[in-house]
């Protein structure tokens, strides 16, 4: 085995580094103010110290959850069993009306504790310290319940799940897909090719926004491009303004985020300037786009990603 060391470490690099030590998944949960639930899937979890009794979690600055437990210093961690990714892939993604939706779970303090995790630890907030695009909880723990059997847990390594006895030699091994780094208007940007589906598809890559490698809910977005969109750039093409407008979106916001531009020659030279563009954006997916998707999502090892457009979030949700 060689290691490769390098300086000025890039995200994807320290990522992929990390990524090789094996974490336990769980759901950070806490009520707001008004009671409202909240959840966030997160592997940054750790025992802190056992006298006083502390545990820490790092959560991102723009979770929903730290602003909850924030408000009300209060705050469980919940952890997953191997046979809870759903529950997992669940709390990846932002609150929306069905997300707590058949989900069992008690209120003690308030504090909304999941009744299908194996371990639970409830705490109050001790102390909060800066962690860069994270912060970092630290929580005193006032109660704590786990089984008395053995229960395997839910692992996450080098981007994707695992469990115990997994056989992760050929998965390790592979390599990664090659990345092109290309400057734009918009900053430097990385593109990685897609297969596609063949017949008239001219061209089918996903473009890279920050780090997105192995997280859990990334933003991806289908763009679907046209010659004369492509050389008129965001002038007179109503889709090209919403695509500058999604990687602007994405780049602000400091959530990783993929953007599949895809464009079919069957469409034609102007198929969607010439349309007017924003009703492009609502059509049903095509074979080949459904494909190219599927692909970018697999490829980056993408977990419960948040796909933007109303008609593709709504088609790919499941």
């Amino acid at each position: 085995m060689s290691i490769k060391l390098m300086e000025n470490v890039e995200q994807r690099d320290l990522r992929a580094a990390m990524g090789h030590f094996a974490t336990g998944v769980a759901v950070v949960t806490a009520a707001d103010a008004g009671g409202r639930p909240f959840g966030t899937t997160a592997n940054a979890i750790s025992s802190l110290s056992l006298d006083p009794p502390l545990v820490l979690a790092c959560l991102r600055r723009e979770s929903e959850t730290l602003a909850a437990l924030q408000a009300t210093g209060r705050f469980a961690v919940n952890v997953l069993g191997a046979g809870q990714r759903e529950l997992s892939d669940r709390f990846a993604r932002r609150t929306a009306p069905d997300t707590w939706r058949g989900v069992a779970h008690r209120l003690p303090d308030g504090v909304p504790v999941l009744h299908e995790a194996v371990a639970t630890v409830e705490c109050r907030v001790h102390e909060i310290a800066d962690g860069g695009d994270h912060v970092i909880v630290i929580g005193r723990v006032v109660a704590a319940g786990h089984p008395d059997d053995h229960v395997e847990p839910l692992l996450f390594y080098r981007g994707a799940y695992a469990a115990l006895g997994d056989d992760i030699a050929e998965e390790a091994s592979a390599e990664p897909s090659p990345e092109i780094a290309l400057p734009s208007s918009l900053g430097a940007l990385r593109m990685v090719a897609l297969g596609g589906g063949g017949g008239a598809v001219e061209a089918s890559v996903a473009v890279l926004v920050g780090a997105p490698h192995g997280t859990h809910g990334a933003w991806v977005y289908l763009h679907r491009g046209c010659l004369l969109g492509d050389a008129l750039g965001s002038r007179d093409c109503g889709s090209r303004e919403r695509l500058h407008g999604i990687l602007r979106r994405m780049q602000t916001s400091g959530q990783p985020g993929v953007i599949v531009y895809h464009r079919d020659g069957a469409l034609g030279f102007g198929a969607c300037c010439l349309e007017g563009g924003s009703g492009r954006d609502e059509q049903p997916l095509s074979d080949t786009e459904r494909s190219a998707v599927d692909e970018a999502i697999a490829r980056l090892g993408l977990r419960a990603p948040v796909l933007l457009g109303a008609a593709v979030e709504e088609e790919l949700a499941a």
